[in-house]
């Protein structure tokens, strides 16, 4: 990344444009997902989640994470979203994000744990370049005919 990365909690105010990122990716699209229902879904989860963050390149919100430390089986954190603007991909934004969500889950917990579409190859090589590994699937999780992939990450098994 050759500019300054700012993370930092997304605020009411950045709705709307963190909205615009997911309800306007094809991918997301396939799930239904609308700029209304992705709003609502944000407003919900800053009412109680503290795990989503923003992205902030100049004034620019380029991409959010949203991850819970202990969202996984209580012991294990879950990262639910991340999501990169278009004019921000492929320079190492999602990488930046994943890192900030791992160090945070790491501090409570010995794994990571996320979902990735099957049909989402390029999201499958990203993890797994970052050491994220297939455990599992989940057939028909969200929307039929689509099957999630568990990945996880970890440094450990919960009790040593």
């Amino acid at each position: 990344m050759d500019r300054a990365v700012i993370i930092q909690p997304l605020k009411p105010f950045d709705v709307p444009d963190a909205t615009e990122i997911i309800a306007r990716n094809p991918l997301w699209q396939r799930y239904g997902l609308t700029f209304d229902s992705v709003q609502q879904v944000l407003l919900e989860g800053l009412k109680r989640s503290d795990g989503i963050y923003s992205a902030r390149i100049e004034a620019h919100l380029a991409g959010l994470i949203w991850f819970d430390v202990t969202g996984t089986f209580y012991h294990s954190g879950y990262i639910r979203w991340v999501a990169v603007h278009p004019d921000f991909q492929n320079r190492g934004l999602g990488k930046i994000l994943l890192k900030f969500a791992e160090e945070k889950i790491l501090s409570v917990g010995p794994n990571v744990f996320l979902l990735v579409s099957h049909f989402n190859r390029s999201a499958q090589r990203f993890y797994e370049r970052l050491d994220y590994r297939k455990v599992g699937e989940l057939p028909d999780f969200y929307k039929q005919g689509i099957t999630e992939w568990i990945y996880r990450k970890t440094v450990g098994p919960i009790v040593s």
